[in-house]
C-alpha cells in the first residue's frame, strides 16, 4: 500500500515537473490565483453578506456598512482584474508552451522505440492514448492539486466561519465525507476502467474514417466494395462503445446519482430547515448567519468532500499519466553505442557475420545464419520472391531491428558500439513503402528545415537523376511547390510514379557511403527503372549499394547477387554466373524473360 501510495505521489509529480520546465511560472501562479479566489468568494459571500444583513438587524451605522461594501468592492476589482489577465493573456499561452513541450517529448520518444513496437497492439494503444492525453494529463494533474488546495481553503475559510455560527452543522458533512470514502475512489476506478476498455475501438474508428479521406485509399474505395466492409467494421466498434458504455455506465450513473442527491439535495433542504429553525423558532441565529450558513452549507460540504475527492483524484491522474510516462520511459532494446563515427570516413566495408533474426523471442526465424561481405564501393542486389527476407536483411544493416543471432560489422566493429544516429547517418535509403509529406517539393528531397544555396543545387542534381527535375520545373511554383493538398488547398498531387521518384531522388542528395534501396522502382515502367538505376550506380560510383528489386533485368548491373529464399542466402555469384550455374536464379531470369517478351517489352508489375 505505501509503495502504491508513493507511484501515485511520483506519477503526479512526474507531470507537474514536465509542466514546470515548460512554464515556470504556470504551477505558482495557479495556485496564487486560488488563493485570491477562494479570498475574494471569502470577502463577498461570507464576510461582507454576514457583515450587511446582522448590519441591518442590529442598527450599525449605513455609513459604515457602505464604508466596508466601498472597501471589498475596490479589492474585487484589484482581483478580476489580475485574474483576467491570468485567465485571458497567460493561462493560454502557458498551455500552448507545455503541450508543445510534452508533446515534442512524446515525438522525440516515439522516433526512438523499436519498430516492433508498433507491431505490438498492446503497446501501441498504450502510445495512442499517451498522444490523445497529451493535452489533457498535464492540465487534469495540476486541476487536481490545485482543486485539492482550493477545498483546503475553503474549508479553512467559509467552514470555520459556519462551524463557529454553530458546530452542529459539522453533522452534515460527515454523511458526504463517509460517501466519498466509500464511493469516489470506485467512481474514479470505474471511469479509467471504461476508457482503457473503449480505447481498441476508439483506434479502429478512427482508422476506418482516415481510410475514407486518405489519398491511398481512395482508388480501392471507389473501384470495390471494400467500403461496406469499412462500414460494417465501423458500426461494429460502434456498437461495441456502446455495449462497453451501457455494461459500465449504468453503475457510474446510479453512483453518481446518489452523490448528486445526498450532496445537493438531502443537505441543502436538511441545512435549510435546521437554519430557518434557529432563526426564526429559537430565534439564536441571526438573519446574516442564517443566510450565511444556507448560502454556503452546500459549499462546506463541497470543500470537504473536496478534499477527500482530491485525493481521490490523484489516484485516476496517477493511472493516466502511467500511460504517458511507460511510453516516454520506455527503453528501446536497440541500444545507443558509445562510439562516433567521424566525417571523413569513407571507408564502409560491411559484414554479416552467422546473423539470424526472428521477430519475437523464441518465434519463426526470419532470417538464417547469413553471411555476407560487402566491400567499399561495392553494389549488391538482394533479389527471391516475397518473404524471403530481404527486407527484414536491409532493416537490420540500418539497424533498425539488432540480429537475433552473429552481428554485423562496420568499419571493423560491431554496429552495436556505434552511436545510432551516426551509424545511422552513413546510409541513404528509400522503401518500397515510401512516404511524401505535406511540405515543399524540395523539403520532400532533402528532408531538412535550414536549406542553403548549395544543398539546393545538390538537390536539383538529385532531382536530374531520379527524372523528377522536368516535372518539378514545370510545377507553378517549381521546386518550392507544396505536394499534396493535405495543408494546402492549392497544393500538387503527383503521380505514384513521380511521388516515388521525388523518394529516390532523396538519395542522390544525401551524403554517405551506404546506399539501400528496397524495391524503390515498383512504381516505375522497366525502362525507367533501368535508367534510374544506371544513373544510381553512376552517381555511387564510391559508394556501396545494396538494392532489392523483383525485375532482375536490374541485377545485371550488380557486382555480387543474392538470392534469398526462406530466409537463406541459396545463391549467390554475378548475373552471368548465376545463369551459366542454371539454378533458380537462372529459372527466375527466364520467366521474368518470357513475361517480357509476351507482354511486349511491358512488365505487370
Amino acid at each position: 500500500m505505501k509503495k502504491k501510495r508513493e507511484n501515485v505521489l511520483k506519477n503526479n509529480l512526474y507531470i507537474l515537473k514536465l509542466m514546470h520546465k515548460a512554464s515556470p511560472a504556470r504551477i505558482p501562479l495557479r495556485f496564487i490565483a486560488i488563493f485570491l479566489s477562494v479570498g475574494a468568494d471569502f470577502l463577498f459571500n461570507v464576510f461582507l453578506l454576514r457583515l450587511v444583513i446582522n448590519g441591518v438587524q442590529t442598527g450599525r451605522p449605513f455609513s459604515e456598512i457602505v464604508g466596508y461594501i466601498i472597501a471589498v468592492g475596490a479589492i474585487l476589482i484589484a482581483y478580476y482584474i489580475l485574474n483576467n489577465y491570468y485567465e485571458e493573456i497567460f493561462l493560454p499561452v502557458s498551455k500552448k508552451k507545455i503541450y508543445k513541450s510534452i508533446q515534442r517529448e512524446v515525438f522525440k520518444k516515439a522516433e526512438q522505440v523499436d519498430l516492433s513496437c508498433y507491431e505490438n497492439p498492446e503497446f501501441y494503444d498504450k502510445y495512442m492514448r499517451a498522444v490523445n492525453e497529451t493535452s489533457s494529463v498535464a492540465e487534469n494533474v495540476l486541476s487536481g492539486f490545485a482543486g485539492l488546495f482550493y477545498s483546503i481553503l475553503t474549508v479553512f475559510s467559509v467552514s470555520l466561519v459556519i462551524f463557529l455560527i454553530d458546530p452542529i452543522f459539522i453533522l452534515f458533512t460527515i454523511v458526504p465525507i463517509a460517501y466519498s470514502f466509500l464511493f469516489t475512489k470506485k467512481l474514479n476506478r470505474l471511469r479509467y476502467d471504461l476508457d482503457i476498455e473503449k480505447t481498441a475501438d476508439w483506434r479502429k474508428r478512427d482508422y476506418i474514417k482516415r481510410s475514407f479521406y486518405l489519398a491511398d485509399y481512395a482508388k480501392e474505395m471507389r473501384l470495390t466494395g471494400i467500403s461496406n466492409v469499412l462500414f460494417g467494421r465501423f458500426f461494429d466498434a460502434t456498437a461495441n462503445l456502446k455495449r462497453i458504455i451501457r455494461k459500465r455506465g449504468l453503475k457510474i450513473a446510479v453512483l453518481d446519482y446518489f452523490a448528486i442527491v445526498i450532496r445537493y439535495v438531502i443537505l441543502y433542504l436538511a441545512g435549510i430547515i435546521y437554519s430557518t429553525y434557529k432563526t426564526v423558532v429559537r430565534g439564536t441565529m441571526m438573519f446574516g448567519d442564517c443566510v450565511v450558513v444556507i448560502n454556503n452549507i452546500v459549499k462546506t460540504s463541497s470543500a470537504i468532500q473536496g478534499v477527500v475527492e482530491g485525493y481521490m483524484q490523484l489516484h485516476s491522474n496517477a493511472l493516466s499519466v502511467q500511460n504517458l510516462r511507460t511510453f516516454l520511459e520506455y527503453e528501446p532494446k536497440v541500444k545507443n553505442g558509445s562510439i562516433g563515427i567521424s566525417s571523413e570516413v569513407a571507408k564502409s566495408d560491411l559484414s554479416l557475420r552467422n546473423v539470424s533474426f526472428s521477430y519475437t523471442d523464441g518465434g519463426k526465424e526470419v532470417l538464417k545464419n547469413i553471411n555476407i561481405d560487402i566491400a567499399q564501393g561495392e553494389k549488391i542486389a538482394l533479389v527471391g520472391h516475397n518473404g524471403a527476407g530481404k527486407t527484414t536483411l536491409v532493416k537490420l544493416l540500418l539497424r533498425l531491428y539488432d540480429p537475433t543471432e552473429g552481428e554485423i560489422v562496420f568499419w571493423g566493429r560491431n554496429i552495436k558500439d556505434y552511436k545510432i544516429s551516426d551509424y545511422r547517418g552513413r546510409f541513404a535509403a528509400v522503401f518500397q513503402h515510401y512516404k511524401v509529406f505535406s511540405m515543399s517539393l524540395l523539403r520532400n528531397v532533402l528532408l531538412k528545415k535550414d536549406i542553403t544555396d548549395s544543398e539546393r543545387e545538390l538537390a536539383f542534381e538529385g532531382m536530374r537523376n531520379s527524372g523528377i527535375y522536368d516535372k518539378a520545373m514545370s510545377l507553378e511554383h517549381r521546386e518550392d511547390t507544396v505536394l499534396t493538398r493535405e495543408f494546402d488547398a492549392n497544393g500538387t498531387v503527383l503521380s505514384g510514379g513521380e511521388n516515388q521518384k521525388v523518394a529516390i531522388a532523396r538519395v542522390f542528395t544525401k551524403p554517405c557511403n551506404v546506399v539501400i534501396l528496397d524495391e524503390p522502382s515498383s512504381a516505375l515502367d522497366p525502362i525507367a527503372e533501368y535508367k534510374m538505376y544506371e544513373a544510381m550506380m553512376k552517381a555511387c560510383e564510391n559508394k556501396s549499394v545494396v538494392y532489392i528489386s523483383h525485375r532482375l533485368s536490374s541485377a545485371v548491373l550488380a557486382d555480387r547477387v543474392y538470392l534469398l529464399e526462406n530466409g537463406e542466402v541459396v545463391e549467390c555469384g554475378t548475373h552471368t554466373e548465376l545463369l551459366k550455374k542454371g539454378g533458380k536464379y537462372a529459372d527466375m531470369w527466364e520467366k521474368q524473360s518470357e513475361q517480357y517478351k509476351e507482354n511486349g517489352g511491358e512488365s505487370d508489375e
